[in-house]
């Protein structure tokens, strides 16, 4: 008897000892799930922290988001947040998180699903940097917004050797995807305003349309606010003038033909604009577009060409586009090649090049433009599988995006229009998207 009671109470203490190990944040911070779903979650939002210093820096956010313009009582704080983030050994990706929550109105509802690209394993120091052991290291406890919530950054790792490039990458972090009513997608360099989620949440709201993507080129923040205690200092330039997508231009790819939009300039909208393209640093959209227009893992080493056709996957499923009234994100624009921030075509392009060619020569196939640009390729040279998920959509037609956008697309280069007019006389007008639209 006295043996048996040994045994249990041995087996008591292993389990003890197995949920404190568990429940160690070095744990935590790298799990994928927890029992809690972003959900289940979302039902106990609080707007307050575990410490004195969190709840002043909480409080702070939503009242600078107030002072902005947004009205008390439109902070939505039980609708989730779920922001994908592909890191390509970016020095900024473990700062970029710490700041989403640090600017955050409520925090609680922000989970990161990060596909994190880096040289820790083999033994390459320069860009070895991992997302969530460097936010670890970085806290201050107990006044940090993050000390309790390193459980909401989910996080998934891949050798900088083996990326097959952003669109996978993007794919990838998408998988952490755990029901939140929200899906954002931002680059790995990112900082953000006071308020951010609440401000976007409002905003989204304002527009009317729950199929509504907001979207645009972010403004610059300089390498004077890198790092994780600079966001205290950080200010959004002031100004009434805002980056846009007015027009995008062909270039070429190997043998065929791809897109490439250009930046442009117009004055902030007072209310969100209806907008042609996409900017893939930055949207903000309904949960359903994750599910409906998933990031095709199948175009490798992909780069001029994922705006445009990721844009009009989502307008021809029935989304629109929206250009912001409020800055909400910024982006470190820096040369590519920089430790700062590495570009996966300095290393062995020889090759990937022509990966890339395979998948331009796909998405055009998907866009329609398989005659115009690639007529002499064989579709049987073309990997045109699985276009049910990662195609077009039945709401509206490629073609009718082209005309809608003022683009005469031909094998040579085209002349395409500059929409920042029609954006500065009120947006891009809308289009019936039967079976969604009255």
């Amino acid at each position: 008897m006295k043996r048996w009671v040994g045994v249990l109470l041995l087996v008591q203490l292993c389990m003890v000892v197995m949920w404190g190990f568990a429940h160690h944040p070095r744990m935590l911070e790298t799990t994928s799930l927890r029992p809690r779903t972003a959900v289940d979650r979302s039902r106990q939002i609080q707007h307050y922290t575990h410490d004195v210093v969190g709840q002043v820096r909480v409080e702070k956010n939503a009242k600078s988001a107030e002072e902005e313009g947004l009205k008390p009582g439109r902070h939505f704080p039980n609708e989730t947040i779920f922001v994908a983030l592909a890191s390509y050994g970016d020095r900024e990706c473990a700062p970029t998180i710490s700041r989403a929550y640090q600017r955050a109105a409520y925090p609680d509802r922000v989970f990161f699903g990060v596909f994190q690209q880096h040289n820790c394993s083999n033994g390459d120091d320069t860009y070895c940097l991992d997302c969530t052991a460097a936010l670890h290291d970085s806290l201050n406890c107990p006044g940090d917004v993050l000390c309790t919530r390193l459980w909401q950054v989910r996080i998934s790792r891949l050798p900088m050797s083996s990326t097959l490039g952003v669109t996978y990458g993007r794919y990838m972090a998408e998988k952490h995807f755990r029901g939140e009513t929200y899906v954002m997608n931002i680059d790995s360099h990112s900082h953000f305003s006071r308020g951010w989620d609440s401000v976007l949440v409002d905003m989204h709201h304002r527009i009317g349309d729950p199929m509504a993507i907001i979207t645009t080129y972010p403004v610059h923040y300089d390498e004077n606010n890198l790092g994780h205690d600079k966001s205290d200092s950080y200010v959004f330039p002031k100004g009434n003038y805002d980056m846009c997508i007015c027009r995008t231009e062909q270039v070429k790819v190997v043998d065929t033909r791809s897109f490439k939009h250009t930046v442009g300039r117009m004055s902030r909208p007072k209310k969100p604009i209806r907008t042609a393209f996409l900017a893939a640093g930055f949207n903000f959209a309904p949960a359903s577009r994750l599910v409906k227009v998933p990031y095709d893992p199948k175009t490798p080493f992909l780069f001029d060409g994922e705006e445009m056709s990721f844009g009009i996957r989502a307008w021809t499923h029935g989304y629109d586009l929206y250009h912001p009234d409020k800055p909400v994100c910024a982006h470190l624009y820096i040369r590519g090649g920089s430790k700062l921030r590495p570009v996966f075509w300095t290393e062995n392009w020889g090759v990937r090049y022509k990966i890339q060619y395979k998948s331009t020569l796909r998405i055009n196939y998907f866009l329609g433009l398989h005659d115009t640009f690639d007529k002499n390729v064989p579709l049987s040279e073309i990997d045109t599988s699985e276009e049910e998920i990662y195609g077009l959509g039945k709401v509206r037609t490629a073609a009718q995006f082209f005309e809608w956008a003022s683009m005469t697309v031909t094998k040579d280069d085209m002349k395409p229009a500059d929409l920042c007019k029609v954006y500065e006389a009120g947006g891009m007008p809308a289009v019936h998207r039967p079976g969604i639209d009255p």
